[in-house]
């Protein structure tokens, strides 16, 4: 077996690392993970050889011993007795090698959109480093650190989690030097059980952070958030009453008066709706803190481009469409429910997917949504999803439901001579594929 500093040194000499063949690099090494069979061995061995033969791989590090004794390259093969414990552990003796300063992000909703922000603003005087899409789980966190080396001079990194206990590992793993927890929602409520749990889940974050005396960044306008961060010695605030604080100007795409001490300035924005305020005023406060001025901040919000899903603006048949279905859970829907409601005017149509992973809480979420639409405010309502057949179905004229995205879109491709100035707005949980009745295949 070989040991977590002797894999180190392979690592140095071939700092490129990966779990999947078709990610290969020449002269990287390949990590053989994935479910294990009876006798322990992860499926990813049964690529080992390919990766080194076919692919070019340095090294495979694996945990079938039968892959040194019968392949002609066995003097490639870095036996373990787990690979994705051996990767998590390299992951470890590269992080305390790091000398730059490490954010991480946790939280229920906001956390790609917020280490976007972020990246963007502290670019604008320093090379970032930020977990890529979302490998924020535990391999993907322990692969983003691996990524990270010497042009590097901050990092930032998301983490995510569903379960009790699953921040804590990964912020283990991290050890950041600072930390933000975005917000405590219903996320993955079936998978916690409990509010109470998803709150306990994500200040696990700000309980690593204060066994490190590391610092935490705290919004002032959450209680909760407030509440979590009183464990640590060193914590910075921002919101209300806060030397970092934000207004709202114009809604639905948010154009916010910032302020930042004596200083202040107005930012137009490409995200939609006012639940992104803190959001803003966050990466703002975290980018003060770094030596950001503020026209740099607003530089950087006004040139985000929300990711692919997340406030992506779009048309279909001559109707603007916005989509917001990377992810749904009943805090989200409930903020984007309200702010279509009162936030935008002119004729509109929503449509709305089945919330996933909510377990038994999923019927009383479910008709709380559909209690909490306003339905003379829109043209049509379209529900998506399985979910919505185990609920009580208001009563309205302009309610709409399909089982499947593929029915929704023939309902709609059937509704001719639509008044073009209605427009659509979308948002479920990513097993919907909501974008698909549209025409947009992710």
């Amino acid at each position: 077996m070989i040991s977590t500093p002797q894999m180190y040194q392979y690592y140095r000499a071939h700092p490129y690392v990966y779990t999947d063949t078709r990610k290969a690099r020449e002269g990287g090494i390949f990590f053989a993970i994935g479910r294990k069979n009876e006798q322990g061995i992860h499926r990813g061995n049964n690529f080992a050889v390919q990766a080194i033969e076919q692919l070019g791989a340095a090294y495979a590090v694996v945990n079938d011993p039968q892959l040194l004794e019968h392949s002609q390259f066995g003097e490639q093969m870095l036996l373990v007795e787990d690979c994705e414990v051996a990767l998590q552990e390299l992951s470890k003796e590269h992080r305390q090698q790091l000398k730059i300063p490490i954010i991480a992000i946790a939280g229920s909703n906001g956390k790609t959109t917020t280490k976007e922000l972020l990246q963007l603003a502290l670019s604008e005087k320093y090379e970032v480093f930020a977990t890529h899409g979302n490998f924020n789980n535990h391999l993907g966190v322990p692969l983003s650190l691996l990524q990270i080396n010497a042009k590097h001079e901050i990092a930032i990194l998301e983490l995510g989690a569903n379960h009790l206990g699953e921040t804590a590992f990964l912020a283990n793993i991290v050890q950041a030097d600072f930390g933000l927890i975005t917000n405590c929602g219903k996320d993955h409520l079936g998978e916690y059980g409990s509010v109470a749990n998803i709150i306990k889940a994500n200040g696990e974050l700000f309980d690593i952070l204060a066994t490190s005396n590391g610092h935490a960044f705290a919004n002032a306008n959450d209680p909760i958030i407030l509440k979590l961060s009183e464990k640590l010695n060193q914590r910075s605030f921002f919101g209300k009453g806060q030397q970092v604080n934000a207004y709202i100007m114009r809604r639905p795409f948010l154009e916010i008066d910032l302020h930042i001490g004596e200083d202040a300035i107005v930012v137009q924005t490409q995200l939609f709706g006012a639940f992104w305020l803190d959001t803003l005023i966050s990466v703002a406060h975290i980018a003060n803190y770094f030596g950001i001025s503020i026209q740099g901040i607003q530089k950087a919000f006004e040139a985000y481009q929300p990711a692919s899903l997340r406030s992506q603006q779009t048309m279909w048949n001559r109707h603007d469409v916005l989509l917001v279905c990377y992810n749904a859970n009943p805090s989200s829907m409930e903020v984007f429910v309200a702010e279509i409601q009162e936030g935008v005017a002119g004729a509109k149509f929503l449509v709305l997917g089945e919330m996933l992973e909510l377990g038994d809480y999923s019927q009383t979420e479910h008709q709380a949504l559909l209690e909490q639409i306003q339905y003379d405010a829109f043209e049509k309502v379209i529900l998506v999803g399985n979910s919505f057949d185990q609920i009580q179905l208001p009563n309205q004229a302009n309610l709409e439901h399909f089982d499947t995205a593929q029915n929704a879109k023939i309902y709609l491709e059937s509704l001719h001579n639509l008044d073009p100035k209605i427009s659509f707005f979308v948002k479920g949980s990513r097993g919907n594929k909501l974008e698909s009745i549209f025409s947009i295949f992710i």
